[in-house]
């Protein structure tokens, strides 16, 4: 029996002696002769995403003794050193010029003898030109403005990752303004503008947990603030008159400059194709495009296609040789309703003029209904 457990004992010696040797070759490339002290590892080390770059944080060593840390990355090809001050509690470092892809870094720290701790290792993936080029700028739906000089920008709905828009304008004075709007905002007050001059706009993004907020290229817009005309001394006239609406719509063609979507124009019944509103604008004046507003219900909407003209001398919407008088001219642009609420027409390029007319030559029903008419210019 003890014979047994003699043997027994000697076997764990053995086996632990192994044991001993295998933990020595794992470290052995930390053992010197005299010992070995390791300095304190960075503790907590966590890594951001950065526009070409990636930020490594971590804790500074409680470790008096560590003066400065390493930090490698392609495979130890690449190194940044740093030295580590007393005064702050978090070691930040920016590892820049980077490419936009993913990267694997080991960090050591050393104290004033030379010693090197274990190192720690973080993976982190950078951003660049391939994210900027798939984000998606926040887009305007109108640039409006009035009297005052003041310009009013409506957006669209914010997209991913929108940090704000800038928008770029010059003042009455000639100089440049910036201003910003935020992704929950809908409407941007743009003083002082100088009327008739372009203004560029552009998105500003930041992906999720990023560090860096990048701007994409100001682009231009592709047309300066537009000004509504007021319409209160306009005049217009419609060939042969208008039908009354029996339910308190009206149909007479003033209507159209009332303010009003519950009243408006409706052309006479019986009254043939072409039909034909001529607007007396009171003074010669640039425009840039027009807004007819159908009927709220849309079986109501009998527009089909429509031609624009423009002229400083007025076209008599009764003549009888009409069609022939609107074959001699050419119009200023031309139009298909696509439904919805509003439909605006614009001109290829701005032209000037005192008479507006504006032509149906056909419609879903042998009639015509609208109910406000704006003209925009700058």
């Amino acid at each position: 029996m003890k014979k047994i457990v003699y043997l027994l004992f000697m076997a764990l010696i053995v086996g632990y002696a192994s044991s001993c040797k295998d933990m020595d070759s794992i470290y052995k490339d930390f053992i010197v002769p005299n010992g070995y002290k390791y300095p304190q590892a960075p503790d907590s080390l966590k890594v951001y995403a950065g526009y070409n770059k990636l930020r490594l944080i971590w804790f500074r060593p409680s470790d008096p003794s560590v003066v400065r840390a390493e930090v490698y990355w392609n495979n130890y090809q690449d190194t940044l050193k740093i030295d580590i001050a007393s005064s702050s509690d978090i070691i930040q470092v920016d590892v820049p010029d980077l490419g936009e892809d993913t990267y694997t870094f080991y960090v050591k720290t050393f104290d004033e003898e030379g010693n090197v701790s274990i190192p720690a290792e973080v993976t982190g993936t950078s951003y660049g030109d391939n994210y900027i080029v798939g984000a998606t700028d926040r887009t305007i739906v109108s640039a409006l403005r009035d009297d005052d000089r003041n310009g009013t920008i409506t957006w669209n709905p914010k997209t991913t990752d929108l940090v704000y828009s800038e928008v770029r304008y010059t003042t009455f004075s000639d100089k440049q303004k910036i201003l910003r709007i935020l992704p929950e905002e809908t409407a941007l007050i743009c003083p002082d503008i100088k009327s008739g001059e372009p203004f560029e706009y552009r998105s500003v993004f930041l992906p999720p947990k990023g560090i860096d907020s990048v701007a994409r290229e100001w682009i231009k817009y592709e047309k300066p603030f537009m000004y509504k005309y007021p319409r209160t001394d306009w005049t217009v006239v419609a060939k042969n008159g208008n039908h009354d609406w029996g339910d308190g719509g009206g149909g007479q063609p003033a209507l159209l400059f009332d303010g009003k979507l519950s009243t408006g124009w409706h052309s006479r019944v019986g009254s043939s194709f072409p039909q034909c509103l001529v607007v007396d604008m009171k003074q010669s004046l640039p425009v840039d495009y027009i807004t007819i507003y159908p009927p709220e219900r849309e079986d109501w909407r009998y527009l089909k296609d429509v031609e624009i003209y423009l002229t400083e001398t007025p076209v008599n919407p009764d003549d009888p040789n009409l069609p022939s008088i609107l074959s001699s001219m050419t119009p200023v642009a031309e139009a298909q309703y696509p439904g919805g609420n509003s439909f605006s027409i614009y001109l290829p390029s701005p032209l000037s003029g005192r008479y507006l007319t504006v032509v149906f030559p056909n419609g879903t029903q042998p009639y015509i209904s609208f109910m406000e008419l704006d003209v925009y210019g700058y």
